[in-house]
């Protein structure tokens, strides 16, 4: 196998979340027909199938379960530019084009501080987190995630110059909300 045809397959596997959750390429993204499935035990990881009603920034969303109610999720593993910061408006505009008004499956293992969901998103086969960093609209936020195959996309946006890696320095959101002292929830 060629380098290329290797890296090939690892971004395929990557993209579909495979690499990411161990699964093989024989499994599916839609395996449960539950639109929930929730289990008890410490750790185990949840899921739901749900419509995103909001797409609040670059890396945060509101959606509503098959239950009715609405969850606020944060896209693990992604940290995007805030609203005011720049390229904060286009990082919130790519993940609207991708998402918005859609269905997807949502899989979380815990909440964080804010009691946000704090997940991988899927809209069929495309593992969102991954895309916002592989398209440059979104860190791989390292200091909580240390996933080579998202640290990996990262990189390649940068080599690229996709999206904020336009920018000849761009500013971290993390960098950004310690000067401007912005809360890192803000108000929804």
């Amino acid at each position: 196998m060629t380098r290329r045809s290797v890296w090939y397959f690892f971004a395929t596997m990557v993209l579909s979340g495979s690499m990411l959750w161990g699964q093989t390429s024989g499994s599916s993204t839609a395996e449960s027909t539950q639109d929930t499935k929730v289990t008890k035990e410490d750790g185990a990881e949840e899921e739901m199938t749900a419509k995103v009603t909001k797409v609040i920034d670059g890396d945060s969303i509101k959606v509503r379960g098959a239950d009715g109610k609405e969850y606020e999720v944060q896209i693990e593993g992604t940290d995007a530019p805030e609203s005011k910061q720049e390229y904060g408006k286009e990082s919130t505009e790519a993940l609207k084009k991708m998402l918005f008004d859609s269905d997807v499956r949502v899989t979380w293992k815990k909440k964080d501080n804010f009691e946000r969901l704090l997940a991988q998103v899927y809209r069929g086969d495309k593992h969102i987190n991954a895309e916002m960093i592989k398209s440059g609209n979104a860190w791989h936020f390292k200091r909580y995630n240390q996933s080579k195959a998202l640290a990996d996309l990262e990189v390649e946006a940068k080599k690229d110059k996709r999206g904020l890696w336009k920018a000849e320095t761009p500013t971290a959101p993390w960098d950004y909300r310690k000067e401007n002292r912005t809360p890192d929830k803000p108000d929804r």
